[in-house]
């Protein structure tokens, strides 16, 4: 009866694991119920089959996990948000304690604070180091 126990195990990994498209939540565990129907072949008690197949399922998670979530893991798509941040630009408009400013990239305009709160004037060259909301946090280029 004990061998049934571990091929419904597996059967249900796998499926939940096909299911669930590579994000790898179940194989941990089809891996320890193989073992443990193997150990149940060799004629192994039940309740060494239970530790065995606790202990594979935990070895096969804290082994493979690691590299396969690198593998996949897939292209990071940058976003243009992205790109903007470490970007150069002119400000179009000053900036004051009480007014943001304003910059023109990539052919639109946005909102720019200063990192400090600092006046700054037209014309100043600004690098982007953040993006908050709306508005981007710039700091002045020397």
């Amino acid at each position: 009866m004990e061998q049934w126990i571990w091929i419904i195990v597996l059967v249900v990994a796998l499926i939940v694991e096909v299911a669930t498209a590579g994000t790898l939540v179940s194989i941990w565990f089809a891996i320890g119920s193989a073992v443990a129907y193997l150990s149940r072949l060799l004629n192994a008690p039940f309740f060494l089959q239970v530790i065995i197949f606790l202990v594979v399922s935990t070895i096969a998670l804290l082994a493979i996990r690691p590299l396969a979530s690198t593998y996949f893991r897939g292209n990071i798509v940058a976003t243009n948000a992205d790109r903007i941040i470490g970007a150069q630009a002119t400000l179009t408009k000053a900036i004051s304690a009480k007014h943001w400013g304003e910059i023109n990239m990539y052919g639109l305009v946005w909102s720019v604070v200063e990192r400090d709160n600092r006046f700054l004037e037209a014309g100043t060259q600004v690098r982007v180091i953040a993006i908050e909301g709306a508005k981007l946090i710039v700091e002045e280029i020397k």
